[in-house]
C-alpha cells in the first residue's frame, strides 16, 4: 500500500477504475466509501483505514461487481457474430481502460472505434512483471516530464511526416496501379488505383494525427490524454507508414509482404513503448516524492 498513502488518493483511484460505471451509481459509492474510511481514520490513523481495504483497484473491482454484477471491466458498446463492436468514439476514459489498464487481467480488450480486439498493455505489462497491477494511476500520469510528453507526441508526428514524403517523393515514379494485398509467398496478389490505394492510407495515416493533436495540444489538455493520444497514434503511423512503404517499394514487383508480420509487431511495440516508458518515468517520480515527504516527516 505504499502508493496511495491518503484517503483522497485512495478514492481518487478508485473513482477511476469506476468510470464506466453510471455517474450517480459511482459517485454514491464513492461518497459511502469516502465516509467509511474518514470514520475509521478518526479511530486508528489515515494509514490503517487504507490499509485494511487493501489495493485500490482491487478494492474498485469489489464495488463493481456489487453495483453491477460485471467481473470483466470494461465493456463494448456490443457484438456482432461474438466480435465486440464500438462507435461512440475515443476518449481519455475510454483509452486507459481498453490500452492501459494493469488492473485488468485480460489481453485482449474491445476495440476503441469498430468491431474487433485492441490490446491492453497495461496487462502485457503485468505479465511480464514490469509492473503490478495497482500501478500506475492519474497521479503517475501528472509527474510524467514535460521532455518525455513532448518526445511521446513527436513519435507519431514523424512517422506521418515521413509517410507523406515518402509517397510525395515516389509518386511521379510509380505506376498507374499499385498493389493493395499480398499473397501468403508475400507477392502482391491485388491491385488499385495509386491514387485511391495511397490516397486512403495517407488519410489513415495522417488525419488522426492532425485532428488530434489540434484538440490535445491546447493549454490544460491532462498529460494522460496526450500519453494516451500517443500511444494510440503511434500504433496507427507505425503501421501506416509500414503499409505505404510495402506499397512504393512493391509497386513494380517484388515480395515485401513477407515484412507485414514485422511491420504488425513493430507497430504494437511502439503504441507499448508509448505507453510503458512515460508511466515508468511518471511512476519513479512520484516513488521519489512520496520517499523525499517520508524522510521530511521524520
Amino acid at each position: 500500500m505504499d502508493e496511495v498513502r491518503t484517503i483522497d488518493a485512495y478514492v481518487a483511484v478508485v473513482r477511476d477504475a469506476l468510470a464506466d460505471v453510471p455517474t450517480r451509481v459511482r459517485e454514491d459509492a464513492l461518497a459511502e466509501l469516502e465516509s467509511l474510511l474518514r470514520a475509521d481514520a478518526e479511530r486508528r490513523g489515515e494509514a490503517a483505514a487504507i490499509e485494511d481495504l487493501g489495493y485500490p483497484n482491487n478494492y474498485a473491482k469489489a464495488i463493481r461487481l456489487a453495483l453491477t454484477g460485471d467481473r470483466e471491466g470494461p465493456q463494448p458498446q456490443g457484438r456482432i457474430f461474438g466480435m465486440p463492436y464500438d462507435f461512440r468514439g475515443a476518449n481519455a476514459t475510454r483509452l486507459a481502460e481498453r490500452m492501459w489498464n494493469p488492473a485488468d487481467p485480460r489481453i485482449f480488450m474491445p476495440r476503441l472505434f469498430g468491431i474487433g480486439w485492441t490490446f491492453n498493455f497495461g496487462a502485457v505489462a503485468v505479465k511480464l512483471g514490469l509492473i503490478r497491477p495497482d500501478d500506475a494511476g492519474d497521479e503517475s500520469y501528472e509527474r510524467v516530464p514535460d521532455g518525455v510528453v513532448r518526445a511521446a507526441l513527436a513519435v507519431p508526428a514523424l512517422f506521418a511526416l515521413g509517410a507523406l514524403v515518402a509517397v510525395a517523393a515516389s509518386w511521379a515514379s510509380l505506376p498507374a496501379e499499385v498493389p493493395v494485398h499480398w499473397g501468403s509467398s508475400g507477392a502482391p496478389d491485388d491491385w488499385a488505383p495509386k491514387w485511391l490505394a495511397l490516397g486512403a492510407l495517407v488519410a489513415i495515416t495522417v488525419l488522426p494525427v492532425a485532428v488530434t493533436y489540434a484538440r490535445i495540444l491546447r493549454r490544460g489538455t491532462p498529460t494522460r490524454t496526450r500519453v494516451l493520444s500517443a500511444s494510440a497514434l503511434g500504433l496507427l503511423t507505425v503501421l501506416g507508414a509500414g503499409i505505404i512503404g510495402l506499397t512504393i517499394v512493391d509497386a513494380d514487383g517484388g515480395r515485401s509482404g513477407v515484412w507485414a508480420l514485422g511491420i504488425i509487431a513493430g507497430a504494437l511495440c511502439a503504441a507499448f513503448l508509448l505507453l510503458y516508458v512515460p508511466m515508468r518515468l511518471g511512476m519513479r517520480a512520484e516513488w521519489r516524492d512520496s520517499l523525499g515527504q517520508e524522510k521530511g516527516d521524520a
